[in-house]
């Protein structure tokens, strides 16, 4: 057994040797096997890089062999062909080179009402070689003698160029027989010109010979303010005839204005009035409520201050008009007349449309909606006019140019402009240095905001400490006290006045002399309609803009937009900050406690509306007499207590909070 144990042991361990010889032969095979396939893919890829090195080569000679029978190639075809650069042929780029050419810009092409405008200078004033009888009215046969006598009245003895160049056209355009239409008449020109009399002495003139009275001239504006200024010369032209003239305003109530308009007699309506000034707002509220009011007889269709117009807060009035119109394509103009007949018929009821503005679009596309006929532009210019002739005569440059003169905006050449630099915590009293160091005692400030103008406002008062009386106009206040306001500028008790935008359109303030925008203007638009309310009717003016560093940058850039040169700088006084240190401060904390009591107020005044509101429609049926009129007294409390309160302006931008009302229906 022991024999058994000792033999099976050594048996097992030979067979361990045999095993692991057997292991490392396997091995080895292997590793010889994997030296054999590196030797083999190394011979491979010698052999693979030789004949790609002689592949290239052989390409190289290809090429330059290619190269060379072009060059023999393109030298018999330039021998041959006249057409040297195929680039060129018909106008076709090959595709695949790098050469970038550039094309030619393509130009804006305008029709040929605004590319060719009948330009007017805007010298108002005298010269010493001007003609001593040129622009008098004795010497303008187109006047009548009531107009003169009116205009005399009005101290006016000399006509402006742009009054000369459109009255006159007006008149012999209305000449013709009745079959040809009067060209529609568009008028860009700078304010204070005299845009307001160019097309109010040919309407009244025209109107002066009617038989039956009816509404034959409409005159659109802006602003009841404008439209009141409108209504005055009007109402002084029209003394020496048997028209009768009429203002449309939301201060006068409806009934009232539907008396003056409109008269009953035996069960038809006939109308009291042949030229009516209004707003688009008034107009639509008129045109659906006031039974009987018809626009079927109008003749003249005034719009001033088109641009403003005709943006998109006032479009909607034009689609009423044109509803109230005899035929529906009255304004539209859609359809083309084809014979005699209807030629003659849609002169007799289609208005004659006459636009002005000193900021008139030069976008067809702004104008489209009035469809105007035929349209003639006149447009003003303060270059020489011997250099406008020879711009137009050009015609390259014409080709060149062509809607660049029209998109230029012009100022009365009496008008200086300046900037002056300040930083934004000291405008305030930089604008009371300046006033006080050259002793301005009429002059406008615009600012962009409700808010800007009542805190402005009362800071220059406190500065002032009644030294100089300063006024506030804007949003904020009602149409009583902007009047009211507005007159006692005019008569000269308040020195200066802050408003807002809304003063700037068109209506003609005497004798200012600087006008200062204390906020940067949004827009060229607004910049032009500002500095134009001075300089006005050939009196010198100058127009000032207080910029921080800012605002200097997107100012020059708005400028150089427009073609407008950058004006000069007027300097702020020196060491104004340490001499009126104190008065600032003071006059900064009392704004401060002013804006903080007008926050209690206003809480305290929706409280006091809450309770009126109620007391108002509470149900009184139940309650005794003493009752009655104690809720009576408590209602009338409020109302007065309304009346005294004074408060800052908290409306930041008015022109984005505006509300349209709903305008009444008649079922």
């Amino acid at each position: 057994m022991e024999l058994f144990t000792i033999n099976r042991f050594a048996l097992a361990a030979e067979n361990e040797e045999k095993k692991e010889n057997e292991i490392l032969q396997k091995l080895q095979r292997k590793v010889k096997t994997k030296r054999r396939r590196i030797e083999e893919n190394e011979k491979k890829c010698s052999t693979e890089e030789e004949d790609e090195t002689n592949v290239v080569n052989h390409i190289i000679e290809e090429k330059t062999d290619l190269a060379s029978r072009i060059d023999v190639v393109e030298e018999t075809d330039k021998k041959e062909d006249p057409i040297q650069h195929p680039d060129k042929i018909n106008n076709f780029a090959i595709l695949g080179e790098n050469n970038v050419v550039n094309t030619e810009k393509n130009l804006i092409v305008l029709p040929a009402w605004l590319a060719h405008p009948e330009v007017v200078s805007t010298a108002i004033a005298p010269t010493i070689q001007s003609n001593d009888r040129e622009g008098n009215l004795s010497s303008m046969p187109y006047l009548t003698t009531y107009t003169r006598k009116a205009l005399k009245e009005m101290n006016i003895n000399r006509l402006f160029p742009i009054q000369t160049a459109v009255i006159p056209w007006i008149l012999e355009a209305h000449s013709k027989p009745t079959p040809f239409r009067p060209r529609d008449l568009c008028v860009s020109a700078p304010t204070g010109s005299g845009k307001t009399l160019s097309f109010a002495i040919p309407v009244v003139q025209l109107l002066a010979n009617r038989v039956e009275q009816k509404i034959r001239a409409l005159v659109i504006l802006p602003v009841s303010e404008l439209a009141l200024q409108v209504f005055r010369v009007f109402k002084k032209l029209c003394e020496q005839t048997d028209l009768s003239v009429c203002q449309l305003s939301k201060q006068t109530p409806l009934h009232v204005e539907q008396q003056k308009l409109i008269d009953l007699y035996k069960g038809e309506y006939y109308s009291k009035v042949d030229i009516l000034i209004t707003t688009p707002g008034r107009l639509v509220e008129h045109l659906h409520s006031t039974k009987g009011f018809s626009l079927k007889f109008l003749q003249f269709l005034i719009i001033d201050e088109a641009d403003r117009i005709m943006n998109d807060d006032f479009q909607n009035w034009l689609q009423h008009l044109n509803d109230q119109i005899s035929s529906p394509s009255d304004l539209s103009a859609r359809a083309a007349p084809l014979s005699y007949n209807e030629l003659e018929l849609t002169h007799s009821r289609t208005p004659h449309k006459l636009l002005f503005s000193a900021t008139l679009s030069g976008d067809p596309e702004k104008l489209q909606n009035l469809k105007l006929f035929q349209p003639k532009l006149f447009t003003s210019s303060t270059d020489n006019m011997n250099s406008v002739k020879n711009f137009a005569d050009n015609s390259c440059k014409l080709k060149a140019l062509v809607g660049e003169y029209f998109s230029k905006y012009t100022v009365p050449m009496e008008l200086t402009e300046k900037y002056c630099l300040t930083e934004s915590r000291l405008k305030p009293l930089t604008l009371f240095a300046l006033i006080m160091e050259h002793n301005w005692c009429r002059f406008l400030c615009f600012t962009n905001s409700a808010q800007s103008s009542g805190r402005l406002s009362f800071v220059l008062n406190k500065l002032f400490g009644g030294v100089k009386k300063i006024g506030e106009l804007s949003a904020s206040l009602n149409a009583k006290e902007r009047s009211q306001t507005l007159s006692s500028f005019v008569r000269g008790k308040i020195n200066g006045l802050v408003c807002t935008d809304a003063l700037a359109r068109g209506v003609d303030i005497p004798q200012v002399d600087i006008v200062i925008s204390y906020d940067q203007p949004r827009h060229i638009k607004t910049y032009i309609h500002r500095i134009g309310r001075t300089a006005r009717a050939g009196r010198p003016g100058t127009a000032i803009t207080l910029l921080n560093q800012k605002e200097y940058v997107d100012f020059t850039q708005i400028l150089k937009e427009a073609g407008k040169a950058i004006p000069d700088e007027l300097l702020a006084p020196v060491n104004m900050e340490t001499e009126h240190a104190n008065e600032y401060s003071a006059a900064l904390t009392a704004l401060r406690g002013k804006i903080t009591t007008n926050k209690r107020l206003r809480l305290l005044h929706k409280e006091k509306m809450k309770e009126k509101s109620l007391l108002v429609t509470k149900d009184t049926s139940g309650m005794t007499l003493m009752e009655k009129l104690q809720v009576q007294a408590t209602v009338q409390v409020h109302n007065q207590a309304d009346n005294k309160i004074s408060l800052l302006s908290e409306k930041k931008n008015p022109s984005k909070t505006f509300k349209r009302k709903k305008q009444k229906t008649i079922k």
